[in-house]
């Protein structure tokens, strides 16, 4: 037996329903910067990105169902340090979502958020990632859904090109020094630029190594760069196209050759390498049979 015809949800009513809950989010929400994740190289056998870019950032209001605060492991100890695991819980509208980022976007492939795209958050300085979208939440109010609920997760940087135009968001990337190379320059002239795109090889389009200046230090010759994609050549005598050169308003320069690139302070394959080398001969292809190894 059909249902009730007389009973049936009209359009009036969902666009009430709608309206209502846009407000509600604008009264009781925060303001939030959202950064849709554009793949550069990306593997489609095992469906990631290398090399990760954000290159917009689109403000919109959405509310914090993680009304306690934030959820997650927090912050802990671990083996390899202090991580900090915060989640939050945020709840957008799809009409809105719509009119400012699909349609400030201007492409079919921001239709709707996406798990991997990032969120900033005003209040805490934070980046957060989408790890799941939850669109049936509430589930079909007069047969409509009006929100996206959004798992999200303290983001953790790697390596991504984060150039968004917000100052804020964009230092995420040039405060991480932890994470930058220092490349030693010798001959040369000209200065590198903070922000601009370092590369090395033929073009910047062909380029088998790219990062992004952090800082240049003209007196000692060091280059701080991060975003990191590709392999950087150290060989000996390089020169020409093969030294690493800036890319600016589309034109390139050269202005030192490599000489040496220094190790993180912080990195330990040294020293386990060493103390490995007290127990066990890796020289031997079994270090537990009979006759091989010391241990």
């Amino acid at each position: 037996m059909a249902t009730n015809s007389h009973f049936r949800p009209q359009k009036g009513e969902q666009r009430i329903i709608e309206d209502l809950t846009i407000e509600a989010i604008k009264i009781h929400g925060q303001d939030f910067v959202y950064m849709p994740r554009t793949l550069v190289k990306e593997d489609e056998l095992y469906g990631e990105d290398v090399q990760s870019a954000f290159n917009t950032g689109v403000e919109l209001e959405m509310y914090i169902e993680s009304i306690d605060g934030f959820e997650g492991d927090g912050s802990f100890i671990s083996q390899f340090g202090l991580e900090i695991r915060d989640s939050v819980k945020l709840i957008v509208s799809k009409k809105r979502f719509e009119r400012e980022v699909t349609a400030i976007e201007n492409t079919v492939s921001v239709l709707y958020p996406r798990e991997g795209d990032l969120i900033y958050f005003p209040l805490t300085r934070g980046l957060f990632e989408i790890k799941f979208v939850e669109h049936e939440n509430p589930f079909y109010q007069l047969n409509k859904l009006y929100t996206y609920s959004l798992s999200c997760e303290l983001f953790q940087y790697s390596q991504e090109d984060i150039d968004t135009g917000w100052t804020d968001i964009d230092k995420a990337e040039t405060d991480r020094v932890d994470l930058a190379m220092n490349v030693i320059m010798s001959t040369g002239s000209g200065d590198y630029l903070t922000g601009e795109k370092v590369y090395q090889g033929v073009s910047y389009a062909t380029s088998t190594f790219n990062a992004n200046v952090i800082r240049w230090t003209s007196g000692t010759k060091t280059l701080q760069i991060a975003g990191v994609s590709g392999s950087l050549d150290l060989s000996a005598g390089l020169t020409g196209q093969d030294s690493l050169v800036y890319y600016t308003s589309g034109s390139t320069a050269s202005p030192a050759i490599i000489t040496d690139v220094t190790n993180d302070p912080f990195a330990d394959n040294r020293d386990f390498q060493i103390e490995a080398d007290d127990i066990f001969d890796f020289t031997d292809q079994d270090p537990f049979s009979e006759g091989g190894g010391q241990y």
